[in-house]
């Protein structure tokens, strides 16, 4: 239960509570927060004007993931679900952007990262200073998270108009939805991610309808301009009126 000081604190006409996903604001509202002083702010915003849609790439389809390298992130049923569909003869490529985290108990060795890279179809690229390079490589987006707050990778991969593959989980499916921009699966579940693959892989005029959808989703509603202001519309709400002000300095 939420200390009661806490729950006076933040039910306070002064205060309000900002959650970046509506599995979040639920919680709030559902341990005693004001609705009305729980704001949804979905992300920091994407500059759409740097991340123009991009052609699908060349030669076989491949997947790719933007992310630190732990297990929460879903690495490993991914990689799994990788030998699947090679056991399965289709030439699918998965490309592992990202580093270990040692601060973090669930991250992978770099020992096991190798491991993967050297499986038949995986690269693991490590560091990359600029996402749009995975992107115009991958054709198709994955994010097999346990738990998002709201992942920026999507949004990136998305803007850049490059179809989903994500869990049904909190965080996630407020950027991927499930069959407008994206294809949801269970967590955990290698042979789910397999199939969502596949299905993607097989079906060109699916992954572009689900890029186009999910670049237009970006536009309207996780730009930097459409997130920003609704960041000011907060603060104005915050600020003192004219009376309050004056009664202040006094």
């Amino acid at each position: 239960a939420l200390p009661i000081s806490l729950r006076l604190l933040l039910n306070s006409q002064r205060t309000v509570s900002v959650v970046q996903n509506s599995d979040d604001r639920a919680t709030l509202i559902a341990i005693g927060i004001n609705p009305e002083t729980v704001n949804l702010i979905l992300g920091s915003g994407i500059d759409i004007d740097t991340t123009a849609p991009l052609d699908e790439p060349s030669g076989p389809v491949t997947v790719g993931i933007t992310s630190r390298m732990l297990d929460d992130k879903g690495i490993r049923p991914l990689v799994k679900a990788q030998s699947m569909l090679q056991a399965r003869g289709l030439n699918i490529h998965l490309l592992l952007a990202g580093e270990p985290d040692p601060t973090n108990r669930s991250t992978l060795s770099e020992a096991e990262m190798k491991s993967f890279a050297a499986m038949p179809g995986i690269e693991w690229l490590g560091h990359i200073d600029d996402v749009r390079t995975v992107w115009e490589r991958a054709h198709i987006a994955a994010l097999p998270s346990r738990r998002e707050g709201l992942p920026k990778s999507l949004l990136e991969a998305a803007a850049f108009g490059r179809p989903i593959i994500a869990t049904d989980v909190p965080g996630c499916r407020e950027v991927a939805r499930a069959g407008e921009n994206a294809l949801l699966v269970p967590v955990d579940d290698a042979n789910a991610l397999a199939s969502a693959i596949e299905t993607l892989a097989k079906n060109p005029e699916l992954r572009r309808n689900l890029g186009s959808n999910g670049r237009r989703s970006v536009e309207a509603i996780f730009s930097s301009a459409v997130i920003g202001a609704q960041i000011v519309e907060i603060y104005a709400r915050l600020a003192p009126t004219p009376l309050e002000a004056r009664q202040i300095s006094h």
